[in-house]
């Protein structure tokens, strides 16, 4: 979709923070507000307290900065080092989908107080006939763990389409739960967020149901 720039990295401001990063973060939150057509380079910059070229500079343009946006939201809801610490747990099959699962939980509670959740919103609903390489390169990393967790439990090949299709049906309801809005969620399930626990199980249960029987289909 876009074409990455030359990025470089800022020392560190006195406060701890750097031009780069305070740039990173005035943009999440405009391009999670007005979207990336509406955002303008200035209201980024005079938001984040810099200078005019410093989108230019650190990310190459405003399209390299909404590419780093992008991937900067999907660490946002679970980054690549939450799921490899479950995956490198060393507990059981079910264990590690549980562990996952309640990531997924953890992740859809926190989301409505995230400027990543309405950036991708934005992204996903867009007409773009494809996804930046950015953003398809950091997904695919956890997406690859979780397709070896799915193959733990059916005990099929990572290359086969049934761990495509058992993936898929783990992921689809992760992500309903995470993208969909508050009011999405309060409407469709009621005292989710006064205990989420109830929704780790119930989601435990259904996805362990659905795996096993896959399985079992595939051994006929």
């Amino acid at each position: 979709m876009f074409a990455a720039g030359r990025r470089r990295r800022s020392a560190p401001r006195r406060d701890g923070l750097s031009t780069r990063a305070l740039v990173l973060e005035a943009a999440g939150r405009i391009f999670a507000e007005k979207g990336f057509l509406k955002a303008t380079s200035r209201d980024i910059c005079e938001r984040a307290g810099a200078n005019s070229a410093a989108i230019n500079y650190y990310f190459g343009g405003k399209e390299g900065l909404y590419e780093e946006v992008l991937v900067e939201a999907h660490r946002q809801l679970v980054s690549l080092e939450e799921l490899s610490a479950v995956m490198d747990s060393g507990g059981e099959p079910q264990d590690k989908l549980r562990a996952f699962l309640e990531l997924a939980v953890r992740a859809a509670l926190k989301a409505p107080e995230l400027w990543g959740l309405p950036v991708l919103l934005r992204e996903v609903t867009s007409p773009s006939a494809h996804l930046p390489a950015p953003l398809v390169e950091t997904a695919l990393p956890k997406l690859h763990l979780v397709r070896s967790l799915v193959c733990d439990v059916t005990g099929f090949s990572a290359e086969s389409q049934e761990a495509c299709h058992a993936t898929a049906m783990l992921l689809l309801p992760c992500l309903f739960l995470v993208l969909f809005p508050e009011k999405v969620q309060s409407l469709l399930l009621p005292g989710f967020t006064e205990k989420p626990e109830d929704m780790v199980d119930a989601m435990v249960t259904y996805s362990l149901g659905g795996l096993c029987a896959m399985k079992e289909k595939g051994a006929r």
